[in-house]
């Protein structure tokens, strides 16, 4: 009896069949052929905005006095001739009306030597006076005349003096510091400057590299970037290389000059830059979403081929945040996925989105 029930529960194990999971569904991934196109290699590189050298103007007023306005703050724009301050004019109006009396006193007494002088030469004609009063009449004539274009010349100078109480900019630029606002004394010479101006159309990048990418740098290789924290762009050409390295640093600094126009931003405001070194024409590319790892280990990408992964290693060249150069690892003619990547695995099974 005990041997009937042992078989009969071996029959019945013997008819139960262990469940069977069912396999997963494809995985939609968008998978794209890789492309034609031009990529730059390009260096990066980051700085600050500056004139270039000899580019800052201390402005100072011509005329000594004290400054009893001050028209420009730190961060405004002036253009070639616009009033950046004014001197009190009390000085050089005193100045002028003296210089105008003058020229009325001379212009006077020229007036009666020369009655003098004709009335010599009158008698001398006559016979009546001596011929050496009529060279000492002479004599005064033309230190008379003499003081006249001198005292002349005095006043013309005090009337620019005191045209030049108004303190002009004599560049567009703008303004970096202010020295001496209203109430300030100053000499009339570049010893007492009012404030100093970066000139503006020929703002700088001066960015920092390391020896050894200073030598893939040439004078003349374009370059673009941006300010940090501003969507303004930046375009120019590389300038000047350095002559020298820091020896602290190991740096050395790379000067491009911008466009005009491409940069109103604050001078001495931070940025990045990338020198286009080289371009790559009609090299093939695939989207910089494709990749998995990183570079440096040597990246992979899953190819799509049959409705399944295939995981392969590649071999990259240049490439940016949007696209990368592949020189091995996947035919122009495959499909390589876009989304998903780090997700799939060799045998995946998938579902092709275009």
């Amino acid at each position: 009896m005990k041997r009937l029930l042992l078989c009969s529960t071996v029959a019945l194990s013997a008819c139960r069949h262990e469940p069977v999971e069912p396999a997963p569904p494809p995985v939609q991934v968008h998978c794209v052929h890789p492309g034609r196109g031009d990529i730059d290699d390009t260096l990066s590189m980051r700085g600050r905005l500056e004139p270039p050298p000899g580019g800052t103007l201390l402005v100072a007023s011509q005329v000594a006095g004290r400054v009893v306005q001050l028209l420009a703050h730190e961060g405004q724009r002036t253009a070639s001739g616009d009033v950046v301050a004014v001197v009190d004019d009390m000085a050089a109006r005193d100045t002028l009306r003296q210089a105008e009396a003058a020229v009325a006193q001379s212009k006077a007494t020229m007036t009666n030597v020369d009655a003098l002088l004709s009335r010599t030469r009158a008698l001398v004609e006559r016979g009546i006076a001596a011929r050496q009063e009529l060279e000492d009449a002479q004599a005064k004539a033309e230190s008379a005349h003499a003081g006249v274009v001198a005292s002349n010349a005095a006043a013309d100078l005090a009337k620019r003096t005191l045209g030049r109480v108004q303190v002009r900019s004599t560049l567009a630029g703008i303004v970096t510091r202010v020295f001496r606002g209203p109430g300030a004394i100053v000499d009339g010479s570049a010893a007492t400057p009012i404030l100093e101006l970066a000139a503006a159309s020929t703002l700088e990048f001066a960015g920092t590299v390391t020896q050894m990418d200073l030598a893939r740098i040439r004078a003349g290789q374009q370059a673009c970037g941006s300010v940090i924290g501003s969507t303004e762009s930046l375009v120019g050409v590389v300038r000047v290389m350095p002559s020298a390295i820091d020896s602290s640093t190991g740096l050395g600094t790379v000067r491009v000059a911008l466009e005009q126009g491409s940069a109103s931003a604050t001078v001495g405001a931070y940025g990045q830059m990338q020198i286009v070194i080289q371009r790559h024409q009609g090299a093939l590319l695939i989207p910089a979403s494709a990749l998995r790892g990183a570079m440096i280990d040597g990246p992979e990408i899953a190819v799509c081929k049959n409705g399944n992964v295939q995981i392969r290693s590649l071999k990259v060249g240049v490439y940016n945040e949007r696209e990368v150069e592949v020189l091995a690892g996947v035919e122009e003619s495959e499909f390589v996925a876009v989304d998903h990547v780090l997700g799939l695995s060799n045998e995946t099974a998938i579902r092709q989105l275009p």
